[in-house]
């Protein structure tokens, strides 16, 4: 018995691991404040940051707490993805 792929062979398939794959422009929370990224830890998790949240004692002043994709989700989830022109 033989088998026939069904899939054309277009080479080797590239793995992304999650950290570097394309994300949504934009997250928002629960509560609708929007979550943007802010940049990377050192291990590659995407940070992120609430430019301007709903509750006005939420923003703090200083540096901003590094939150992680995994520490909003978390904490505000559940997140929904959207791209930034749907923001």
């Amino acid at each position: 018995m033989s088998t026939v792929s069904q899939t054309p062979d277009a080479g080797p398939v590239r793995v992304i691991p999650l950290y570097e794959a394309p994300l949504a422009s934009v997250f928002v929370d629960r509560d609708g404040d929007v979550w943007v990224p802010s940049g990377h830890t050192s291990s590659g998790e995407v940070l992120l940051a609430c430019p301007q949240p709903s509750n006005p004692e939420d923003a703090g002043e200083g540096e901003s707490f590094a939150w992680t994709l995994r520490l909003v989700e978390a904490g505000f989830g559940p997140l929904t993805a959207r791209s930034a022109v749907s923001a």
